[in-house]
């Protein structure tokens, strides 16, 4: 079968025609199933750490299969056993394999983001494919997770549109009514699209996205490998509701710019309707680090599944003010926190290894 593959070319506004019937779903609205990577890279877990990371997913894919259906990715036939005797067995939920060659788990920001076309029963899904370059040439190789995309429009049977621009599922959230919150650290870097500018890049993502309006903070997290990933900083919980980390410790590097977006975010109004958000604290975790280098640790880092949010702890005393935050933001969602410790050594959380997809 040969997918149905829209190619665009720059500059992206000249050849996509815009329809009112292009929705991207917040990630909160109902999910079909999370995707996800069988951890295999030895090359950047080590061999030690890559049989940990292997127990922490069983762990995670069965918390998930209590909430919803999960996919998940493995590079051939030989993790097949692994994967089956380690999984529990779910009556209702179930856990699907496929053999997709891949590099690496991080699946948020190279594989496809899952929108909906159309009007009422005509409604189909479509994926976006932009390029992926492990953040700015930083780990290779990346030439199989590149292709993730296209795989899975294959495996689906989806239609997928194709941009030859850089772009990373980390480093755009959605509010699912018009709004997109992002950062000029990561996508105003020169490693990713040095061609483009803001406006062009702004124009480009409210083209694709059919999207209204661009909210732009300054950076991300210190000792963030991706150059400053929204996901790590602020997610958008509800239609003009935004939970933000907050750090009050002034001799803490990300105290600044955290507290400046805070208020740059509670003194934004929608320029065309008019509205102000919902801004909601959120704390940050205890300093992690390794050899001298900071760990970007973040509670931001969860992730929404059917009925449920999952939130990354880090056996420290500020879990629980963080799982109590998201208890009174989520009252009739069920919370569960699971230890990231080991994760966050590769510089990623929750939501940099998962990725939704929608409900049609």
């Amino acid at each position: 079968m040969k997918i149905k593959e829209k190619k665009f070319f720059l500059p992206i506004t000249n050849s996509l025609q815009l329809t009112a019937n292009r929705h991207y779903p917040a990630e909160w609205e109902t999910q079909r199933a999370t995707w996800l990577s069988w951890p295999h890279n030895e090359k950047e877990w080590g061999k030690k750490r890559i049989e940990k990371i292997k127990k922490f997913y069983i762990e995670l894919v069965n918390k998930i299969l209590e909430f919803q259906d999960v996919n998940l990715i493995i590079p051939n036939e030989e993790f097949l056993e692994e994967t089956c005797c380690s999984m529990s067995q779910q009556k209702k939920y179930k856990l699907k394999k496929i053999i997709i060659p891949n590099n690496d788990i991080w699946i948020r920001d190279y594989g496809p983001f899952f929108m909906e076309t159309g009007d009422g029963k005509k409604k189909k899904p479509v994926l976006i494919d932009f390029e992926f370059n492990a953040w700015g040439g930083k780990f290779s190789p990346w030439n199989l997770d590149n292709n993730i995309p296209k795989e899975m429009a294959f495996y689906l049977g989806c239609e997928i549109e194709s941009y030859p621009i850089i772009m990373e599922g980390g480093s755009l959230e959605f509010s699912g009514d018009g709004l997109i919150l992002t950062t000029e650290q990561c996508l105003l870097n020169k490693n990713r699209n040095p061609d483009l500018s803001k406006n062009e890049i702004e124009n480009i993502l409210k083209s694709v996205f059919n999207t209204e309006e661009i909210i732009w903070l300054k950076r991300g997290l210190e000792g963030d490998h991706t150059d400053g990933h929204i996901d790590d900083v602020a997610r958008f919980v509800g239609p003009g509701k935004i939970l933000i980390c907050k750090s009050n410790d002034k001799k803490d590097n990300n105290y600044e710019h955290l507290n400046e977006s805070i208020e740059y975010l509670k003194k934004w109004i929608h320029p065309k309707k008019g509205y102000k958000l919902e801004v909601i604290e959120l704390p940050v975790p205890d300093r992690i680090e390794i050899k001298n280098e900071r760990l970007p640790n973040s509670y931001a880092n969860f992730i929404f599944v059917n009925g449920g949010v999952i939130i990354p702890t880090f056996n420290c005393l500020a879990d629980k003010k963080a799982l109590q935050t998201f208890k009174k933001v989520f009252p009739d969602r069920k919370i569960a926190g699971i230890d990231c410790s080991l994760l966050i050594e590769e510089g990623g959380g929750l939501h940099c290894m998962t990725k939704q997809e929608l409900l049609i």
